[in-house]
């Protein structure tokens, strides 16, 4: 007797059910009764939890429970830290201080959109007004240390400036001039590079144009480079007078255009069977032996080079880096060409003959794609040195 062998289930029982068991999940994370919070001692979040599950089930008894245990506790420890953090020493406290409040008004404006909590927590205490003065002393502390860093005058310090007076903006906004202050910050903390054309023969300036504006669209706009570095084209800001360093490419080999031609001569060979009337009315079978030279054409263009990028510092006329990116570009066409018997082709060759030679691409179009592999040597290798700045 064979063993019992349960039947698979098939794909598509899984296909549709995966959807069902991730919301099922999300339905039993979202109805949480945020006791598991309570037990580790997190009370905040179990209060939000606890009120949230009494919105879906209002007398449901472990929401009730860990509501009534949690929300005091979680009150008076946010009191707790309003009370023991000192903000003589160290003013940027306050921030911590308006969190603390700004949680229990949280807890208690939850509460208050819940029937079921507010049979739990009749009277949920308010702290606006002491939230409020918490934040104007937050964006105070954040808008002096901002004014501090930036009277060092360093572009390092003017970047730690640049980030308090945005949190100053953030806990109050428009606080005082700080929509002044942070570009005046962002201006001194930026790196400015001063990108030079990169230098190839007139004849090419079309194509140069678009790849440095490939370039410097990356440069500029690309979210993983730097934002406290920015470049500009020293043919567009030509009177530019303050870059700290600048960016140097140019091609130490160049070579766009060489023609290689190659040919290859064979003779095709083969037999084709035809059906001939005879004179008495029959037909026969007969076997002609067909032949047929044929070529094969192959022309290369081939553009290479090797582009040569330094990058110097203005100050102290020293090579900050230096390095070279080969590229290659080959373009190919590809025909072939007969004499004889057409028959005696193979099928390959009889599409190669329907093929035509064509004109290369002019320069312009093969600098172009000779840069692309550059192009990305080039900016991965850029966003790694200013990832440092």
């Amino acid at each position: 007797m064979k063993p019992y062998l349960p039947k698979l289930l098939k794909p598509s029982f899984y296909s549709h059910s995966l959807p069902l068991f991730v919301a099922l999940l999300l339905i039993i994370s979202a109805c949480s009764s945020g006791k598991k919070a309570l037990q580790r001692g997190d009370y905040y979040d179990a209060t939000l939890k606890a009120v949230e599950r009494l919105r879906q089930s209002p007398n449901n008894k472990k929401a009730r429970h860990t509501l009534g245990e949690a929300y005091y506790r979680a009150v008076e420890e946010n009191l707790r830290t309003t009370r023991t953090l000192d903000t003589k020493i160290n003013p940027l406290n306050w921030e911590k201080i308006a969190q603390s409040y700004g949680r229990i008004n949280e807890m208690g404006n939850e509460i208050r959109r819940s029937p079921a909590a507010l049979r739990i927590v009749k009277n949920p205490t308010s702290y606006l007004g002491e939230e409020i003065k918490a934040k104007e002393k937050a964006a105070e502390a954040r808008y002096n240390e901002g004014v501090k860093a930036m009277a060092l005058n360093t572009r390092e310090d003017a970047k730690k400036a640049y980030y308090h007076f945005v949190k100053a903006n953030e806990w109050v906004n428009g606080y005082k001039d700080v929509a002044t202050q942070i570009p005046i910050a962002k201006d001194a903390a930026t790196l400015k590079v001063l990108v030079q054309p990169i230098q190839v023969p007139n004849s090419f300036g079309l194509g140069r144009d678009f790849v440095q504006n490939q370039v410097m669209e990356y440069l500029n706009t690309n979210r993983r480079m730097n934002e406290f570095v920015t470049f500009y084209l020293s043919w567009q800001t030509p009177n530019y007078c303050c870059a700290d360093q600048l960016l140097l490419m140019s091609f130490d080999e160049f070579t766009v255009g060489q023609v290689f031609q190659k040919e290859k001569t064979t003779t095709a060979i083969d037999s084709v069977r035809r059906s001939v009337r005879l004179d008495d009315g029959s037909s026969k079978t007969i076997t002609d032996a067909v032949k047929a030279d044929y070529t094969h054409h192959e022309q290369y263009v081939v553009s290479n080079g090797r582009l040569d990028v330094r990058i110097i510092d203005v100050k102290t006329n020293r090579i900050l880096m230096q390095d070279k990116y080969p590229g290659e570009f080959v373009w190919r066409n590809e025909w072939g060409t007969y004499q004889g018997d057409k028959r005696a082709l193979d099928e390959e060759q009889e599409k190669a003959i329907k093929v035509r030679p064509i004109a290369p691409p002019p320069p312009q179009d093969l600098f172009v794609e000779l840069f692309r592999p550059i192009y990305d040597q080039l900016t991965g290798n850029m966003r790694r040195f200013y990832s440092r700045y």
